[in-house]
């Protein structure tokens, strides 16, 4: 079977509505509409937006063509699902990926990554961004090659990528404390301090105390709305339950 022709109908529109609409028709399925889609992947790099439904398109894709598969292109999908914790995007972009592929180093360190950031290990997680920043360099497909010859890529940067690692850590300590050490906050976020760290907490609602030491988390009780349940029995339903109970007594 031969793979199918790239659309004749003019450039694609690669608008967040331009790809929806391609992604509604059989067109989905066209490998030959992987540039397009990895063109629009670069464009959501570039504008912090985010498109999980496109992104999976093209791993599935690739599924379905492996020749065409591409580990850049790949990578960059992975970063971007990263961005979106607490979600569970990044895992099912590893769906669509064979164990082989999860073995590429490539991969396979950005699914560690991954599981530190889960397991909540922020520590490790600033050390390790910190050690091979080059981890976060990414490179989308620009155009295939001819047989024979190498792809082209366009240099991408996943703009606001360390910002959502750190809305994460928000998350994680919004469930997790009501009071917490400044410093301990700090190290958390990958060493964010002073005027920076106090912008942070005032825009998840945190209020800087004790001096600076301090930082109180919105009290459990406008996490937790509690609610009262009544239950209403009439006297007929209880009435062999309390025949039964007069007998067993006997």
């Amino acid at each position: 079977m031969t793979d199918m022709a790239a659309p004749e109908t003019g450039p694609v529109d690669i608008s967040k509505e331009g790809i929806a609409k391609l992604l509604r028709t059989i067109e989905r399925y066209n490998p030959g509409n992987l540039v397009v889609l990895s063109q629009y992947l670069s464009k959501t790099c570039e504008d912090k937006t985010y498109d999980i439904e496109a992104y999976l398109a093209i791993l599935k894709l690739y599924q379905f063509n492996p020749t065409k598969f591409d580990l850049e292109t790949t990578r960059t999908i992975l970063l971007k699902a990263l961005t979106s914790l607490p979600s569970n995007d990044f895992t099912l972009c590893l769906y669509l990926l064979s164990e082989e592929q999860h073995q590429e180093p490539r991969i396979k360190i950005l699914i560690e990554l991954f599981h530190e950031i889960e397991k909540c290990r922020f520590d490790d997680v600033w050390e390790f961004l910190a050690q091979d920043p080059d981890v976060l360099k990414a490179k989308v497909l620009a155009e295939e090659a001819a047989d024979g010859e190498e792809n082209s890529y366009n240099d991408v940067e996943v703009q606001g990528f360390l910002d959502s690692i750190r809305n994460f850590v928000g998350h994680v300590i919004d469930m997790t404390y009501q009071e917490v050490d400044v410093e301990l906050v700090s190290g958390m976020l990958g060493g964010v301090k002073g005027a920076e760290l106090a912008a942070f907490a005032t825009a998840r609602g945190w209020t800087m105390a004790d001096g600076g030491k301090k930082i109180f988390i919105a009290k459990q009780e406008e996490m937790v709305q509690s609610k009262n349940i009544t239950e209403s029995l009439a006297f007929a339903s209880l009435a062999p339950l309390m025949a039964h109970a007069n007998i067993t007594s006997r």
